[in-house]
């Protein structure tokens, strides 16, 4: 789950391969379908536009819903993540909109640029790292590794 800037509540389901926004008045549910089918979101996290990115386990892919655009064909963004067969797990932005996901096929984690379009790769330190959340503060990434039980840090500053 994650929180949009303007308070919005987003959250996916892996075995339904959607995302989801909660209306808070409500407390129902509506359903946003990805255009990769079987694409299995993993996790979601808001960037400061309120643009919702999601980690899909089963393509590989890091996506992009923005609920604001103009047109429904122009909401997704897809970019498939570096290395052999790649599983996105958790995702992150941090306060630069820069984008971090955990990678599980090829133990790393990567930064995504949208601006640029750029993905930079971190081997983890140890194997079998299984990064399964992200978080930050301004100039650090924290990655614990769920298979590890270790903690590892990068400094963006």
């Amino acid at each position: 789950m994650c929180a949009t800037p303007a308070g919005e509540v987003w959250w996916c389901s892996l075995a339904g391969s959607f995302i989801a926004r909660i209306d808070r008045r409500t407390g129902e549910s509506t359903v946003v379908e990805p255009p990769t089918p079987s694409q299995g979101a993993r996790r979601v996290w808001s960037d400061s536009k309120g643009r919702i990115w999601v980690s899909e386990w089963n393509s590989g892919n890091l996506s992009m819903h923005d609920p604001a655009a103009a047109t429904p064909a122009s909401r997704w963004r897809s970019w498939k993540l570096p290395g052999s067969e790649p599983r996105a797990y958790a995702v992150y932005v941090d306060e630069r909109d820069v984008v971090w996901v955990s990678e599980w096929a090829n133990n790393t984690t990567v930064s995504f640029d949208p601006r640029i379009e750029k993905f930079e790769r971190y081997v983890m330190a140890r194997e079998g790292a299984n990064v399964r959340q992200i978080l930050g503060r301004p100039g650090e990434v924290w990655l614990p590794e769920s298979g590890t039980e270790h903690i590892s840090v990068i400094y963006t500053a």
